[in-house]
């Protein structure tokens, strides 16, 4: 953000090159160092991969029906590129140190070094950390940190546009100034602007279903017999907006996740990365990036509907994440920040 480009001083829409590469860059830069390292070419053109493309839930017969699961490059051969370029990586010179480790590869390379010590539960079958755990892992967290950030991003703002950023930009203001970026040291001095993350990611989870789990052993949920092997989903969307738990579900609010004496509260229905040993493992990775990433374009930038135009449609359409559909939006730089982003 070392200079603000001239065309965000017009109206933008949010499915424009220019919006998405400015929410992107970030992840270009990653896989440009990644492709140095291993020595490798640009993967050779091809279709892209359309949104919903993963066959994950082959036995619902609606969902041949259904456009925006269909195209794209099958699973199966979409993971073995992945794979592929993950074991080109892997090939690097070997640089774990037992009393260093910088990064969640260098933690799974290690794990697999030592043969996968380590606690498992009774009875299930020690196989050790292979390539594909590694490989897939490391996919996953990267994944979290990719596609559904940047749509989260892009719900926030949709509804910042409806319901004006004043305060979080004093907090902003009040806790960090215009002297200096905001780092991740600022981020328990900066409590609503954490809760106008939750807020986003509770009204508009972009997996509004979560992914699908085995039930590795016989149990039960609410009374329900669950048989192993059994394919099970969770319904995020009506946890999120459950009227049991959260009062007036589909209104933007984020003091809900303050209490009384404006300190930070996480409802226990509040599960937008799962629960469990299964959850996410890019949630980390995700909420340090929304962080940076929205207090940054906050506390430099301001966002506006252009003159005339509506407010963003909030219905939202649905793929393999829930994207909300394009808007405008104009961007200016905030006083103090004009010369510097």
């Amino acid at each position: 953000m070392s200079s603000l480009p001239p065309f965000l001083s017009s109206p933008l829409s949010s499915s424009s090159p220019a919006f998405l590469l400015f929410l992107f860059v970030i992840v270009a830069v990653l896989l440009i160092q990644i492709n140095r390292r291993t020595g490798s070419s640009p993967a050779a053109p091809g279709p892209p991969p359309a949104r919903g493309s993963i066959p994950c839930l082959p036995w619902l017969p609606v969902a041949g029906s259904l456009p925006w699961l269909g195209g794209g490059r099958p699973g199966s051969q979409a993971k073995e590129v992945l794979l592929q370029k993950g074991r080109d990586f892997a090939g690097r010179p070997t640089m774990v140190r037992e009393d260093s480790l910088l990064n969640l590869l260098d933690a799974l390379l290690k794990g697999q070094m030592d043969g996968g010590r380590g606690q498992r539960s009774s009875g299930a079958k020690d196989e050790g950390i292979t390539d594909d755990h590694v490989l897939m892992t490391a996919a996953e967290a990267f994944g979290a940190g990719v596609e559904t950030t940047s749509t989260t991003l892009l719900w926030i703002l949709a509804y910042l546009l409806h319901h004006p950023e004043d305060r979080v930009q004093k907090e902003l203001d009040d806790c960090v100034g215009s002297e200096r970026p905001v780092c991740l040291s600022d981020r328990s001095r900066l409590p609503y602007l954490d809760c106008v993350i939750n807020e986003g990611m509770r009204i508009r989870p972009v997996s509004p279903i979560l992914i699908p789990h085995i039930a590795m052993t016989h149990s039960s949920i609410g009374g329900h017999s669950v048989s192993q092997g059994t394919r099970v989903l969770v319904n995020m969307w009506s946890i999120h907006h459950d009227t049991e738990h959260w009062d007036k579900p589909d209104i933007f609010n984020p003091d809900r996740f303050l209490n009384d004496q404006g300190q930070r509260v996480i409802p226990p229905c509040f599960l937008p990365f799962g629960a469990g040993p299964r959850v996410c493992v890019g949630e980390s990775l995700a909420r340090l990036e929304l962080f940076m990433f929205l207090s940054s374009l906050l506390q430099r930038l301001s966002f506006r509907l252009p003159d005339g135009a509506p407010p963003p449609n909030l219905q939202g359409r649905l793929g393999v994440v829930l994207q909300p559909l394009p808007y405008e939006v104009v961007v200016t730089p905030r006083a103090g920040w004009k010369n510097s982003v």
